[in-house]
């Protein structure tokens, strides 16, 4: 009889694990939601709105022989997912890939996929009729949204502002240069070592009081719109309820070298809230889904979890940013590269495709 195997959280890491394992166990995904979000591409939606009906997609294709369960788990027992209408599901296994939370609209706030969608469209509404965008916060996402809104909307003037005196600091200082370089080459204004008074809200984009903000030097900026995008949030809720599970300073759960949270052997946490030291990015939780995929099937066919070669997270930290199709840089295995290797990664079809046939749906 195949061993069943739960997984909670139905983002990038869950879908790509319950799609890996779907073969090899009788998998159950739990997920609240009735569609799944591309967020990665949902910051070029915003400067391209049409993108939008291309990157939401039902969970409906995903699996050939196991379940996608509509539901929200508030207990796990053991290797029991207990859902909040009481329903029990049990398995051999559990994996905890409840994701990471973000401002909107770059990924859903609820369960709802309609608002979603309503929200994101009142702000793309609020894009097109600005004519200065300011964005707060230069990670991955404030500094690729600079770059997609420059590319596709040349006419409006963007500032992106940044409480670091330098981009992307937690890399190789190359990338940070590279970016720079190429942002301004697109007309984006940078403020760097910078802080907005008085951000009104940094859950969702937001028109300033007579449309201007002052940064803390006392500098004024024209602003019809500022999109706040200052960082991701692990949604580790789940996993307070658990004893023994301890969390670091970024709030992510720690996990033994077989990414497990605790002392219950059967149940492990992938993507975003594991910490692992990986970067809260898909090239972080694919290593993480790669690694647990070849561990389990390892496992099932009787060798011991403690005999598997252990996680071991990148040895430096990667990410791909694209600038618009054509423009863009990366900090890969090899070293920092620019536009050309990240436009053919990434830049171009920001996955799209790739999903569209893992969910084996057509737009």
């Amino acid at each position: 009889m195949s061993k069943k195997i739960t997984i909670i959280g139905g983002g990038y890491a869950g879908t790509m694990l319950a799609r890996e394992l779907d073969s090899h166990a009788d998998i159950s995904l739990i997920e609240p939601r009735e569609k799944w979000v591309h967020n990665v591409a949902m910051i070029r939606a915003l400067a391209r709105p049409e993108l939008l009906d291309d990157i939401i997609m039902p969970y409906d294709g995903l699996l050939k022989k196991g379940r996608v369960v509509r539901g929200r788990v508030a207990k796990v027992d053991g290797t029991t997912a207990i859902l909040e209408d009481g329903t029990k599901i049990a398995g051999d296994m559990v994996i905890i890939a409840t994701g990471s939370s973000y401002a909107g609209p770059f990924k859903m706030q609820g369960d709802d996929s309609a608002a979603f969608v309503t929200k994101a469209k009142r702000v793309m509404v609020q894009i097109g009729k600005a004519n200065n965008i300011a964005i707060v916060g230069a990670g991955a996402v404030g500094s690729e949204l600079a770059g997609e809104l420059a590319f596709a909307r040349p006419e409006k003037r963007i500032t992106l502002i940044s409480a670091a005196d330098t981009l992307f600091p937690d890399y190789s200082a190359k990338l940070g240069r590279n970016m720079l370089r190429q942002l301004g080459e697109l007309g984006v204004k940078l403020r760097l070592g910078e802080r907005i008074k008085k951000l009104k809200r940094t859950d969702e984009p937001f028109v300033p009081l007579k449309n201007k903000i002052k940064l803390s030097d006392g500098f004024p900026i024209d602003a019809d719109l500022v999109i706040p995008v200052i960082g991701a949030k692990p949604e580790t809720g789940l996993l307070q309820t658990m004893a023994g599970v301890i969390f670091d300073d970024h709030g992510r759960a720690s996990v033994d070298k077989w990414l497990r949270p605790g002392d219950n052997p059967d149940l492990f946490v992938i993507g975003d809230i594991a910490g692992t030291g990986d970067t809260m990015t898909i090239v972080g939780l694919t290593r993480q889904v790669s690694w647990l995929k070849k561990a389990i099937k390892a496992h099932l066919r009787g060798k011991a979890m403690t005999e598997v070669k252990p996680y071991k997270p990148w040895p430096k930290p990667l990410i791909l940013l694209p600038l618009g199709p054509d423009k863009g840089a990366s900090a890969l295995p090899f070293g920092v590269t620019g536009p050309l290797l990240t436009s053919a990664i990434k830049g171009k079809k920001l996955f799209i495709p790739r999903y569209h046939r893992e969910f084996n749906w057509t737009p």
